[in-house]
């Protein structure tokens, strides 16, 4: 085992992946790296965030060049994915290396062998989290005996007229010119019902009925473009709801949205595959995470994919 620094304190080595795979020391240490990458690393659709200045300050003993030549390696053997993501949410929205790891990745097991402090650490964060729920519930229900009081809330501040025109012109390049569907599911309308740019280049719908509808009132097509706008990840996602989704297209629709549960704000930040579902997994206000629980029984809430799609769309804020 091998100390790093900051986020993951230990590497934990897989002696049998490690010889199933052919990998060298320094290989098996930067894929236990990357097995941790998960617990701290910013997730864009599906992707981890981590540079490659970051990578060798936590593993000063792995040079630069060593470092490429094993991050290939890990690629060549479909042990993890990467591609160039552009993080919207950051100052500047930079593009950076993304990585994950396969299917073949997630055998790699770290969890073999866990320090005592670690299994501690874990402890007291279960039964840390378990008071903050009854807490929290608690709380609610005295929220309920009280008189209800009105909090004013910032009004936020819709995108300016310009950008908004700026982005239309955009859609209507695009989607005019060969009619392909906008989005469906849009706020106020029935969610089968789907967008597109019709031949006289003006926002249109097709019914769920299949009949075809061009809008006209201006306030509905400027709240439709302005939703849009503030919903970049819709443009061109047209959702089949008659099939349920892949994880990759959780990840592409909900990771990084704000829902709102309780009245409490949460980000969703990745989903956990399990035998008979999957979870969903937010990072609360105060920067802790969880996976969503079911407050009655205090467990883990494991969904169907296409209930957990529906459930998600719902509580988006």
């Amino acid at each position: 085992m091998s100390s790093v620094a900051q986020h993951t304190q230990i590497l934990i080595k897989d002696c049998d992946f490690q010889a199933k795979h052919s990998l060298s020391h320094t290989q098996t240490d930067l894929m236990a790296y990357m097995v941790n990458v998960p617990y701290w690393a910013d997730c864009v659709a599906g992707y981890y965030i981590i540079t490659t200045s970051k990578i060798l300050s936590d593993l000063p003993f792995i040079g630069e060049k060593t470092f490429q030549a094993s991050f290939k390696v890990l690629k060549e053997k479909g042990l993890i994915e990467s591609k160039i993501i552009e993080v919207k949410h950051w100052k500047g929205k930079p593009k950076l290396r993304g990585i994950r790891l396969t299917s073949k990745g997630k055998l790699y097991k770290s969890n073999m062998i866990l320090p005592s402090q670690d299994k501690k650490i874990r402890a007291l964060e279960k039964a840390l989290n378990e008071v903050i729920e009854e807490l929290a519930v608690s709380k609610k229900k005295e929220k309920i005996e009280e008189p209800q009081k009105v909090e004013t809330q910032p009004t936020p501040q819709p995108p300016k007229k310009e950008k908004i025109d700026e982005f239309i012109k955009d859609m209507s390049r695009h989607f005019g010119l060969n009619s392909k569907p906008i989005c469906n599911f849009a706020p106020t309308y029935k969610k089968e019902t789907t967008f597109y740019i019709n031949s006289y280049n003006k926002l249109s719908v097709i019914t769920p009925e299949n009949s075809f509808k061009q809008l006209t009132n201006p306030k509905t097509i400027h709240e439709f473009w302005q939703w849009l706008y503030l919903n970049p990840q819709r443009v061109g996602n047209k959702i089949d709801f008659s099939k349920a989704p892949t994880q990759q297209e959780l990840n592409d629709r909900f990771i990084n949205r704000t829902i709102k549960i309780g009245g409490d704000k949460k980000r969703i930040v990745g989903f956990n595959q399990e035998q008979n579902g999957i979870k969903v997994k937010v990072k609360n206000e105060d920067g802790s995470e969880r996976f969503l629980i079911n407050l009655n029984t205090k467990k883990e809430m494991i969904f169907e994919l296409g209930y957990c799609q529906e459930v998600l769309f719902r509580v988006l804020v």
